[in-house]
């Protein structure tokens, strides 16, 4: 029984973010009563939900490891991030370079999740009519 639940575990994982996103939308709608106050904190609570589901969503597709790369470049966004930050204010607020990854990381990985799992569900569809 457990290595069933271990087995479908990244299938919930990949799953997740849409309905974790919707989740935390309407509870922030109903607890403050603010539409973009809601969508705010939903991108910021959901992000990495997103990050997971694409890693596992590469891993499934391409059959490599992408947790590395990933961190890779969420190093490489930060420093570009701190580097800009750097030259406009000639200060360098490690939180507010932070939080701005943590949503641009947000968008990046939605799209990327929203991509794949179009060419995951299309690849899926092609595969059956061609049997």
């Amino acid at each position: 029984m457990k290595s069933v639940i271990v087995s479908y575990l990244p299938h919930v994982f990949i799953i997740l973010p849409l309905f974790m996103t919707l989740l935390l939308y309407s509870l922030g709608v109903r607890l403050t009563g603010n539409h973009w106050k809601a969508i705010h904190k939903s991108t910021q609570w959901t992000a990495v939900f997103y990050i997971i589901a694409v890693i596992l969503l590469l891993e499934k597709i391409f059959h490599q490891g992408f947790i590395g790369y990933v961190l890779i470049l969420l190093i490489i966004m930060l420093a570009i991030i701190l580097i800009i930050q750097w030259k406009k204010e000639m200060e360098v607020a490690l939180l507010n370079g932070l939080r701005l990854l943590w949503r641009i990381s947000f968008l990046f990985f939605f799209l990327t999740y929203l991509g794949l799992v179009i060419y995951v569900i299309v690849r899926f569809i092609l595969l059956q009519n061609g049997s």
